[in-house]
C-alpha cells in the first residue's frame, strides 16, 4: 500500500520558499489529476485561484497541470498516507504563504458484494475516502484558524444518504464524510471556517466506468466543479446536492422500510452494481486492486 511518499514542485515559474505571491486565494485540491478533481481545479484556476494539486499519479498530475496553465504547485502523494495532507499543506505554505480553500475530492469506488472483495482493497478505500478526508480537514483547519477563516469542501455522494447494494464500503465512507462535514460545520464556524459537503449523483468519470445510472444521466465533472465554485462564492449551506433534485433521495430514509424496498424494486436501483459492465470497468478495477494490495 502506498504510504504517502511524494514530493512537491512548482509549475509556472520559480518562487522562493515561504514567499507569498500575489493576493489571489490559494486552494488545495486532492485527486486533481483527472475526473471531478481535474474539473474542480480547472474551474478554480479560471476563477483566479492559485492551486496546490495533489494526486497519486504523478504523470497524469503533470499533464493535468499543463492543461490548466498558470502557476501551481504539484504534490505527487497518496492521500491514504497519514502524512499526505501535511505535505499538501506544507506546499501551500512554502509556495504561496497561505491556504484559503481545501477541497477533499480524492476517492475510490470499490464495486461488488462486500464478501467478494479483498480486505486490503476495502482498507485502502476507507483510508482514501474517509481517513484521508479527516487528515485533510485537520491540516486545513490548522492553517486556517490562525488566518481567521477559510473554506473546506468535502466531496461526498448521494450514496451517503441512499446506500445501495454493491456499494457498501463506498456508501459507508461517504456517509462518514457527510457526518464529518456536518460536525466540523458546527465546530469550526466559530473560527470563521466554512465546511461544506457536496453530494453529487453519479458522475461520468473513470471511477464510474461500466456503471449504468437509472433514469437520470450521469453528471459531467464540470457540474460538480460548478457546485464547488458556487458554495465558495456563497458559503451558506452545510451540504449541497448535485443536481438539487438528488435531495429527494435523502427523503427515502423517512419512508417505512417496506415502502422503500418496494420503490427500489420498481426502479431497479438494487441492481445498479450487479448490472455494471465488467469489461468496461476492468481497467479501473485492476488499477484499484493494485493500489489496495501494494
Amino acid at each position: 500500500m502506498h504510504g504517502g511518499k511524494g514530493s512537491w514542485r512548482p509549475v509556472g515559474g520559480p518562487r522562493e520558499e515561504g514567499t507569498a505571491t500575489g493576493s489571489s486565494p490559494v486552494a488545495v485540491v486532492t485527486g486533481a489529476a483527472r475526473g471531478v478533481g481535474h474539473a474542480i481545479a480547472g474551474r478554480l484556476a479560471r476563477d483566479g485561484y492559485r492551486l496546490v494539486l495533489g494526486d497519486v499519479d504523478g504523470h497524469r498530475l503533470h499533464r493535468a497541470a499543463g492543461e490548466l496553465g498558470g502557476e501551481h504547485a504539484l504534490v505527487e502523494v497518496d492521500i491514504a498516507g497519514a502524512e499526505a495532507a501535511e505535505r499538501l499543506a506544507g506546499a501551500a505554505e512554502a509556495h504561496f504563504g497561505r491556504l484559503d480553500v481545501w477541497v477533499n475530492n480524492a476517492g475510490v469506488v470499490p464495486l461488488g458484494r462486500l464478501d467478494d472483495q479483498e480486505a486490503g482493497l476495502l482498507a485502502y478505500a476507507c483510508q482514501v475516502n474517509l481517513t484521508g478526508t479527516v487528515h485533510g480537514c485537520r491540516a486545513a483547519a490548522l492553517r486556517m484558524r490562525p488566518q481567521g477563516g477559510g473554506h473546506i469542501v468535502n466531496i461526498a455522494s448521494v450514496l451517503a444518504v441512499k446506500p445501495l447494494p454493491g456499494f457498501a464500503a463506498y456508501s459507508a465512507t461517504k456517509a462518514g464524510v457527510l457526518a464529518l462535514s456536518r460536525s466540523l460545520h458546527r465546530e469550526l464556524r466559530v473560527d470563521g471556517i466554512h465546511v461544506t459537503a457536496i453530494l453529487p449523483y453519479m458522475v461520468h468519470t473513470t471511477a464510474a466506468a461500466g456503471i449504468r445510472p437509472r433514469f437520470v444521466p450521469a453528471l459531467r465533472p464540470e457540474q460538480v466543479a460548478d457546485a464547488v465554485a458556487g458554495v465558495l462564492q456563497r458559503p451558506r449551506r452545510p451540504q449541497v446536492f448535485v443536481p438539487r433534485a438528488a435531495r429527494l433521495l435523502s427523503l427515502t430514509a423517512l419512508l417505512p422500510h417496506r415502502v422503500g424496498d418496494m420503490i427500489d424494486a420498481l426502479l431497479g436501483t438494487d441492481a445498479i452494481a450487479q448490472d455494471a459492465d465488467a469489461a468496461v470497468r476492468g481497467p479501473y478495477e485492476t488499477e484499484l486492486r493494485e493500489r489496495g494490495t501494494t
